[in-house]
């Protein structure tokens, strides 16, 4: 599955500015917050619609799709030599993962003039570490056959008709996972949203990988 990557939540951040149309009563940090999750995990474009300066909605549906599509390629079929049609089910497979995400944004707390701190309560879920699992257990069977010499050919050809087997289980796997998924107990992350020098308000990037890596448990993935 290979180590926690730094690309997967930088896109909602960096890509396009995030504002608050309306200005009365002042900017809603947790409304914010909660419309940039709801976007990445969800493609929900109607709340961060009205919160991004100039974006459309094709723009902010490309901007996820990115995001699932990045995730994919780095955690799930990176190494694999498949068609652009599996890459489209392991596609849709993982947004399907990431709809069920379970977070509650709760109120923001003023720690500067223009700096708030937001508490977001997850529960973790266990989907790609049973990916892992599954997978490594996949790679022990077929370790065995290539020991009872199930497999025949120069080291080369073996080396590929190994590679296409454990391509041909990754898909049944992931969802095996998804369908035996579990979610964890309820961690409280802490997102700081801040605003620039021209009012622009984004959330922290760390602090946005932070609650990446742990409602997906990447940091137990290891690798």
């Amino acid at each position: 599955m290979g180590r926690v990557k730094r690309f997967i939540p930088v896109f909602i951040i960096c890509v396009v500015p995030f504002i608050m149309v309306s200005c009365k009563g002042g900017f809603d940090a947790s409304g914010y917050t909660g419309a940039i999750l709801d976007l990445q995990f969800q493609g929900d474009t109607g709340s961060a619609r009205a919160m991004v300066a100039g974006a459309t909605q094709e723009n902010l549906r490309d901007m996820y799709q990115d995001f699932i599509n990045n995730f994919v390629a780095g955690y799930i079929t990176d190494g694999m030599d498949i068609s652009e049609e599996e890459i489209k089910e392991f596609t849709e497979l993982a947004a399907t993962v990431f709809s069920t995400m379970q977070y509650e944004v709760g109120e923001a707390k003023k720690t500067g003039r223009k700096e708030y701190e937001v508490p977001v309560v997850i529960r973790p879920v266990d989907t790609f570490l049973r990916y892992k699992d599954l997978l490594a257990e996949d790679a022990i069977r077929i370790s065995g056959k290539i020991k009872g010499g199930k497999y025949q050919g120069t080291d080369e050809e073996i080396q590929s008709q190994v590679m296409t087997e454990i391509t041909n289980h990754a898909y049944d796997l992931l969802e095996k996972a998804y369908e035996d998924s579990e979610f964890g107990d309820k961690q409280t992350v802490i997102l700081k949203v801040k605003a620039d020098t021209s009012d622009i308000y984004s959330i922290n990037e760390e602090d946005m990988d932070n609650l990446i890596v742990k409602i997906l448990r990447l940091d137990e993935i290891g690798g």
